[in-house]
């Protein structure tokens, strides 16, 4: 598969679930990312977590995020912050900060943060 070809899904993907637009996201009840921390997920999560297949729960998936979901948000995020299986620290955002992390997850989660915080 080509690069463009993967990118073009990927931004596909993306506006499915909701990031810029109405979407999973939207209907779900789940956290709204600032346009930074859409630009992170863009570019550092959407590698793996718009990815069936590779062992890693893919963002919208319900019955993926159901079970953890029951953890919480905060072993969720501890998981995101030391890395997990094959999730590397800080899932490679060296640069985020805890809020923008715990943003970024409960996203990916679909837990709304208003219900968490």
């Amino acid at each position: 598969m080509s690069k463009a070809w993967w990118c073009g899904w990927t931004l596909a993907g993306l506006t499915l679930v909701g990031i810029g637009s109405s979407g999973w996201a939207e209907d779900s009840g789940a956290s709204r990312l600032t346009a930074r921390e859409a630009q992170v997920f863009q570019r550092i999560c959407a590698e793996c977590h718009t990815r069936p297949g590779i062992g890693v729960p893919v963002i919208g998936d319900e019955e993926e995020w159901q079970a953890r979901r029951v953890k919480g948000l905060d072993e969720l995020l501890a998981n995101a912050v030391n890395g997990l299986l094959g999730m590397p620290p800080l899932g490679t955002c060296s640069f985020c900060t805890e809020e923008e992390l715990r943003h970024l997850v409960a996203f990916l989660a679909g837990i709304p943060l208003d219900l968490e915080e």
